[in-house]
């Protein structure tokens, strides 16, 4: 393993260690969430109403803190002070909450769901996420170690808090809400303690933070087109119930996203050094952990959806199309900050950034995704007199659409920049993964011991194929090494 490697192998699997480890409570979590608001006393229209308001904040009203966020990582890497930047993510976190605070009669009357208060607890979360964000981004740009185990607290808190909410308190959509908000204060506190970024106010970065923004904020105006499927198919059917047999998909492909923890070291490698080999690295990387999670949802995503609600196992279809779009577009992640670390109109003091390379990228991806929506938009009218099921599964067709159009885009720019190599190796751990789709006629079962036995043989049989795979046999080799490395 080449020299240049070391530091984001070991961070990678460091956090990606922790992440399997707390997968188990960040899995509880969605399950304990769908199932509670999905059965009575509150039922399906409770649970797509909570993914309505979640999408809402996600989707939209926290677009700045994500764009912040990306520039804070780099410009910490780099040693700038992002104090300046820090205050006005904390005023457009204050303009998104009066925003929404104005607009809960429309989003009410919109959702038919007639209990407002639920809307209003939402700001807590909108305000929190911002601190969340920024912090965090500090701390990937310094310290990528240490996110997580910071996240690992978030998990804890933020399943312990649920529990209490839900069982004890009897609270409804309140307490999903109340338990983020706990979970991502005790994560700003720790990255507090965590930050090592140049905290000095300096108004000047942070305006020009604020301009270089504009070619990342695109990418994130392709997130409002592709969340405003939600309240698209609220228009199409006046209700929430085929929400949540799409978010019921949702939450549970959103697993293969922990891949993405095998990401976590990338920018600040890659602010040391511009090596394209630093790339196949993290490919390689990003395809064993995702191709692990892809035969787990392929060999046990019918439990898993049956265990939520009995008829959610309509949306294994959906499921499959997500998790493959999640898994397509982890890998854009990886190209994405590539070309937002060799991106020199984004650098302090550079000109032009909406003539750059990410301004380029994100813009053809804006309108590729209107084509990707529109065609989602077209399906659902199109079948919005079948099963809730069967529209969910129209909602997902255009994610994948818009994820493939986004990795081929991602994938020309960052070649141009790095050009570094494309090999075999680099996939058959994702090809490997669909053997959980055969596994599963033999697997399926109600009993949550099963489960977890079947979850043990699918991994013994996916880490059995994996030997064929040169990378994965390396990994092994040096796992003594890397395990005394983590220490």
């Amino acid at each position: 393993m080449e020299k240049s490697d070391v530091g984001l192998v070991r961070v990678g699997i460091y956090n990606l260690l922790i992440k399997l480890v707390i997968a188990p409570l960040s899995f509880l979590f969605s399950l304990l969430v769908v199932k509670y608001l999905s059965n009575p006393p509150y039922g399906l229209e409770v649970f797509g109403t909570w993914q309505y308001i979640f999408t809402l904040i996600i989707g939209y009203f926290t677009i700045p803190a994500d764009m912040f966020s990306l520039l804070t990582s780099r410009y910490s890497s780099e040693g700038r002070p992002v104090g300046g930047i820090l205050i006005l993510n904390g005023i457009s976190g204050l303009i998104s909450s009066i925003v929404f605070l104005f607009l809960i009669p429309y989003f009410v009357y919109e959702s038919k769901y007639n209990y407002p208060e639920y809307f209003y607890i939402s700001i807590s979360l909108i305000l929190i996420y911002y601190l969340y964000k920024i912090s965090n981004a500090m701390v990937l740009g310094r310290s990528p170690k240490r996110v997580g185990e910071i996240t690992a607290v978030f998990q804890v808190v933020r399943l312990s808090s649920a529990v209490v909410l839900m069982f004890v308190l009897n609270l409804s959509i309140e307490a999903v809400i109340l338990a983020y908000d706990l979970g991502y204060l005790a994560q700003i506190f720790l990255n507090v303690l965590s930050v090592k970024s140049n905290l000095k106010i300096d108004m000047k970065i942070a305006t020009t933070a604020v301009r270089k923004s504009l070619p990342i904020a695109v990418y994130y105006l392709q997130n409002m087109v592709e969340a405003s499927l939600v309240w698209i198919v609220v228009a199409i059917t006046g209700n929430t119930v085929t929400v949540s047999y799409f978010e019921s998909a949702f939450v549970l492909a959103n697993v293969i996203t922990w891949s993405q923890a095998t990401q976590t070291g990338l920018i600040k490698k890659l602010s040391e050094t511009k090596d394209p080999r630093v790339l196949e690295t993290s490919l390689r990387l990003f395809s064993i952990a995702s191709g692990l999670f892809m035969v787990l949802i392929f060999a046990e995503g019918k439990d898993v959806l049956f265990k939520l609600r009995p008829e959610y196992i309509n949306s294994i279809y959906a499921l499959y199309i997500i998790s493959f779009s999640n898994l397509l577009r982890g890998v854009y992640v990886i190209f994405y900050q590539s070309i937002l670390m060799k991106d020199e109109t984004l650098a302090y003091g550079s000109e032009g950034e909406l003539r750059g390379k990410i301004a380029k990228l994100t813009r053809s991806n804006l309108f590729l995704s209107l084509a990707g929506v529109l065609l989602s938009v077209f399906l659902m009218e199109a079948t919005r007199n079948d099963p809730p099921y069967v529209i969910a599964i129209a909602m997902s067709v255009g994610l994948l659409m818009n994820s493939l159009s986004m990795l081929f885009t991602s994938y020309s720019s960052s070649r141009s920049l790095y050009n570094f190599r494309i090999s075999a190796d680099m996939f058959i751990p994702i090809v490997i993964s669909f053997v959980g789709i055969p596994l599963s006629f033999f697997m399926f079962t109600r009993s949550y011991v099963d489960m977890f036995l079947y979850a043990f043989i699918t991994i013994a049989i996916f880490t059995a194929l994996n030997l064929v795979n040169p990378y994965f046999r390396l990994l092994l080799r040096n796992a003594r090494g890397f395990i005394r490395s983590l220490k």
